[in-house]
């Protein structure tokens, strides 16, 4: 509960404060070794050379996405295996390196700082019903992140085996013109020299440009998850304080020496101000993603399909990596999807939740406040697709109903 002596009410609503993270501490630390993460040192030498840093692996990992798009160009038309395995990773990532751009921008850096402030907040409140519920989603999220990590990390370590594992069982024979043994890659990609020849260097180029596309994929979508999930906190801390309207009016009506109309009055002042917070910060958050959204929408069947049309053409070893890479990218799309639609949720729940304590016995003025915070609980909360659809369940149905299609369409080619 929260300290009666010394936590004035506004400890009670998540605000600003200074505190180390919790609920983002795993992607954190990846982000932080992706280098996205956004760090604050004067502008010394660490942040210079950490900027750097990042610099350095998105420029490589742009220029692995090139060699990708030279080969799939160059093989149009003639061999649409090769052109299906390229282009099913080249739009991924390309859709990717944008979502970097977007997380490494300053409006983004502004909402990573509220999130930290409002989550020191909750544990300065003292509050036990919020930290719990802040505990538990935050252990929901670390759950939720740690699995989809490991999914991802078991499939990119096949697409890493598998060509060494191909090579030494079935091997692909001799290249007619130049004699040398044709060998296995991880994925399919152009070289400015002959891979065959060089194969160490090529296979290790290829290994580190899938790493970095990998932790991009896997690592941001777990970022963005988490984020989603914590907005869904913040509305459930909410309910919290509009079901027990009457404990916490007492609380600050004892400590303060107030009437009762007057704790109420302050208590819903605080309340409709962290609404409004939230609101806002959905809709900055919104604001910055949705063209990804919508871009990512648009793209994924097509590109799922891609990686599909793989699975009927390839060995069964290749087929196994392709299919943990199509579960990968699917998984994705719907913890993305289902914590958005949790938000709309969850923000409509605001007026419901006021319904479940003694609204019948609150003041006359504190009634007409709950009616407008009521009225504002009509109109959810949500992420969108661009401007034509929500970020929600059905609209992922969508996706995989496209999805068949295209299938259908690239197997009569």
């Amino acid at each position: 509960m929260v300290n009666s002596n010394k936590a004035p009410i506004v400890a009670l609503i998540p605000h600003y404060a200074n505190r180390k993270d919790y609920h983002m501490r795993f992607v954190k630390i990846t982000m932080l070794l992706l280098g996205i993460w956004p760090i604050k040192r004067n502008g010394d030498l660490k942040e210079k050379l950490y900027e750097f840093y990042f610099l350095v692996t998105f420029s490589y990992y742009l220029l692995f996405i090139t060699s990708g798009l030279i080969l799939a160009f160059s093989t149009w038309g003639d061999n649409y295996v090769i052109t299906a395995s390229t282009m099913g990773i080249v739009i991924e990532y390309l859709s990717n390196a944008y979502k970097v751009l977007l997380f490494k921008s300053k409006a983004f850096k502004c909402l990573l700082k509220e999130i930290e402030e409002s989550e020191a907040k909750i544990f300065e409140s003292k509050d036990d019903k919020f930290i719990k519920m802040h505990l538990h989603n935050a252990a929901y999220s670390r759950k939720i992140v740690l699995f989809y990590s490991i999914m991802g990390t078991c499939g990119i370590s096949l697409y890493f085996i598998s060509p060494l594992v191909s090579n030494a069982l079935t091997p692909m024979g001799y290249n007619n013109e130049t004699g040398l043994q044709k060998h296995y890659f991880i994925v399919s990609s152009w070289f400015p020299f002959d891979p065959d020849r060089y194969y160490l260097p090529a296979y290790l180029i290829q290994f580190l440009g899938c790493l970095i596309g990998y932790s991009y994929i896997v690592h941001c979508g777990a970022f963005y998850i988490n984020i989603l999930n914590f907005i869904r906190t913040r509305l459930q801390i909410l309910q919290i304080v509009l079901i027990n309207l009457s404990e916490y009016s007492q609380r600050y009506k004892f400590n303060y020496k107030l009437s009762e109309e007057q704790s109420y009055f302050v208590l819903l002042r605080e309340i409709v101000q962290e609404h409004h917070k939230v609101i806002s910060f959905v809709k900055r958050l919104n604001d910055i993603i949705s063209f990804f959204t919508l871009l990512n929408f648009v793209i994924s069947s097509f590109q799922l399909s891609l990686v599909a049309y793989q699975m009927f053409k390839l060995s069964v070893l290749l087929q196994i990596t392709v299919f943990s890479y199509f579960i990968t990218l699917s998984t994705q799309l719907f913890l993305t999807y289902q914590a958005a639609h949790m938000i709309m949720i969850e923000s409509t729940n605001i007026a419901s939740s006021i319904f479940v304590g003694d609204w019948d016995t609150y003041p006359l003025g504190t009634l007409r406040v709950l009616q407008m915070i009521c009225m504002r609980a009509q109109k959810p909360l949500k992420m969108t697709i661009g401007p034509i659809a929500e970020v929600k369940i059905t609209a992922l149905f969508q996706i995989f109903k496209a999805l068949y299609s295209y299938i259908c369409i690239i197997m009569k080619m």
